[in-house]
């Protein structure tokens, strides 16, 4: 199996939230960023975490959390121009660690999508290699969800991405190495925009 790391795209504005949605209480009282980060966790690959420049990781994930795990915390300069540009931030990182070179995978997944499980995330890293994307499709109804996975030879075009809602330019220009996976798994389309969906999720 080719090694896999996890970007948790944690750098948005939270604009439709009207708050900051990673601080956000789910019933259990965990924050979503944290629940989500504990699935990430879970799934028992190397991740790293994309957050602002201006963002205090201490008061995200408490001290302990944030010294611990302050290696896997990468910024995000250009986080105000958009998922896009996040995204180029996250693979230009990626790309030039050299202690990741042996990665060949890396499955973007969005930081307010806290109820994928890992064996879901393990179906589609079974399916991906260095040169494929993976995407999730739900069983019985279609649609595309998350995360999705991209091998290394996609990495300098996401890399090259400056702006916009992500990387469905990506996805587009390279339809002959997408590879669509049917899953079980409702928590791949279970985003939170709105305190409402947040209040259906808990």
């Amino acid at each position: 199996m080719n090694e896999s790391i996890i970007l948790v795209m944690a750098a948005g504005q939270s604009r439709r939230f009207g708050s900051d949605k990673r601080q956000a209480r789910l019933a259990d009282g965990q924050t979503l960023l944290m629940a989500t980060l504990s699935r990430v966790m879970s799934c028992e690959v190397d991740w790293r975490l994309l957050l602002r420049e201006d963002d205090d990781p201490a008061a995200l994930l408490g001290d302990d959390f944030a010294r611990e795990h302050a290696r896997r915390i990468w910024r995000a300069p250009q986080a105000v121009n958009g998922l896009g540009a996040s995204l180029g931030n996250a693979f230009r990182q990626l790309s030039d660690e050299a202690g990741l070179a042996h990665v060949q995978v890396a499955a973007v997944w969005l930081a307010d999508m806290a109820q994928i499980t890992p064996q879901t995330f393990h179906v589609l890293q079974a399916q991906a290699d260095g040169v494929h994307i993976v995407r999730p499709s739900l069983e019985g109804e279609g649609g595309t969800g998350h995360p999705v996975l991209f091998g290394r030879a996609l990495w300098a075009e996401l890399a090259a991405l400056e702006s916009g809602e992500g990387a469905r330019v990506v996805i587009a220009r390279h339809r002959e190495a997408l590879r669509q996976v049917t899953v079980g798994d409702v928590g791949i389309h279970h985003d939170i925009d709105t305190p409402a969906m947040l209040k259906l999720r808990g």
